[in-house]
């Protein structure tokens, strides 16, 4: 027998920092997508074509780079805590949130460690978490029919994200052109669900199951 599920009105407001929770980890990615394009297209001897975002770190105003993966960690450490209020129970209610707390720590650890080879094991560490909970998200979606249809989409971008990080790291250790743009697809897929994914929360729609 399938599980009954609660309609927009039937649960409990958001409490204000919920919401907060909410937007700033809405807007926190947004805006680390719009600094380091903005980063790069400016850095003198700086291909973004190329070269991996990371790489802004070595340059003058560095800073503002590793500024800028320590507020995605914030921010994405914002969207845990308001996932985990908003999942309530159910599958996943807390590895879901887990995970982007470690996504959230290596994202601040990127901003902080900016030596070689320990940035890029910490990168590397940090996009493992990404497919997890989304395929943790895919499985809650697949047992609630308010969610249909978005089982099939965060499967298929978390396809996305393994065959860009795939090509990026081929690309990378062979020095071919063009790995800087898979790297940036890679974050362009997750931004893109992300942002969809939490207009449609503010919208009305809700994670949280009956029991």
């Amino acid at each position: 027998m399938d599980e009954p599920v609660i309609t927009a009105s039937e649960v409990v407001p958001r409490t204000f920092w919920h919401n907060a929770f909410l937007w700033c980890g809405f807007l926190g990615s947004i805006l680390f997508n719009v600094i380091y394009f903005s980063c790069g297209a400016i850095a003198v001897h700086y291909n973004m074509m190329r070269q991996p975002i990371g790489d802004l770190e070595h340059l003058r105003y560095g800073w503002i780079q590793s500024a800028n993966f320590i507020m995605l960690g914030i921010a994405t450490g914002a969207l845990a805590i308001a996932f985990r209020k908003e999942l309530r129970s159910g599958f996943a209610v807390t590895l879901i949130p887990l995970f982007y707390l470690f996504t959230a720590a290596g994202a601040i650890l990127m901003g902080l460690v900016i030596n070689e080879p320990a940035h890029t094991y910490i990168s590397v560490l940090t996009f493992v978490t990404l497919p997890i909970s989304f395929l943790l998200f895919s499985g809650r979606f697949s047992a609630d029919p308010r969610w249909r249809g978005w089982a099939t989409y965060t499967n298929m971008a978390t396809l996305l994200m393994l065959l860009f990080f795939i090509i990026f790291w081929f690309a990378s250790i062979n020095e071919r052109p063009y790995a800087g743009i898979y790297e940036r697809l890679i974050i362009v897929v997750r931004l893109l669900w992300i942002v969809v994914f939490v207009l449609k929360l503010f919208g009305g729609r809700r994670l949280a199951l009956v029991k």
